[in-house]
């Protein structure tokens, strides 16, 4: 039997939570067999951005830090939200680079890796992706209230031992990761 691959059609939409981290909002939604989900809930942001830092020797700048949202600390790449005055992830990404570790680079040493979705099932999330190179410490870290964050070093084969042992562990940052090491040259594809 197919299945109806049109957009869903929005019946009603609420707001039922709202504060400056999160917006929720409450959808009465028209299947396209003509079934109503009378309560789908969508968490909308403005997305966020994590970018890969490389030291001119080859290292990586990692971040340990506690998620009270899982209850440990994680180890990954600097990251974070686009702030409403922020139009351009790029420039977010310089920001949180510099805040969370007190490292920059020149401009034209940042790419995009990527750009991904985050849980499109019940999600407005977009996540920019970004490879910084040649970054160096040039300030002190600019921490929010909340982050509590501890900067390391590691090489691109103590990067990937940290993914295997399952210490690098969040999905989106492996994917960064992987993605890096390739454009780096450090991982090939065979097609």
């Amino acid at each position: 039997m197919s299945r109806e691959k049109r957009p869903w059609q929005t019946l009603s939409a609420h707001r039922v939570f709202d504060t400056p981290y999160l917006k929720v909002r409450r959808e009465e939604v028209l299947l396209p067999n003509g079934t109503v989900i009378p309560d789908y809930y969508i968490i909308e942001n403005r997305g966020w951005v994590g970018i890969v830092p490389l030291t001119a020797d080859g290292s990586f700048v990692l971040n340990k830090q506690y998620k009270h949202g899982i209850g440990q600390e994680v180890l990954e790449f600097p990251a974070g939200l686009i702030e409403e005055h922020e139009d351009d992830p790029l420039l977010t990404a310089q920001r949180e680079l510099m805040e969370e570790t007190g490292y920059s680079c020149a401009p034209e040493q940042i790419e995009l890796l990527s750009h991904m979705l985050a849980n499109p099932t019940g999600a407005v999330t977009r996540i920019w992706w970004y490879l910084a190179r040649d970054v160096r410490k040039t300030g002190e870290q600019k921490l929010d209230p909340a982050e509590f964050i501890d900067n390391f070093l590691v090489t691109p084969a103590e990067l990937l031992n940290l993914i295997h042992s399952g210490a690098f562990a969040v999905q989106g940052q492996i994917a960064a990761a992987y993605l890096a090491l390739e454009r780096l040259g450090i991982l090939r594809t065979t097609l």
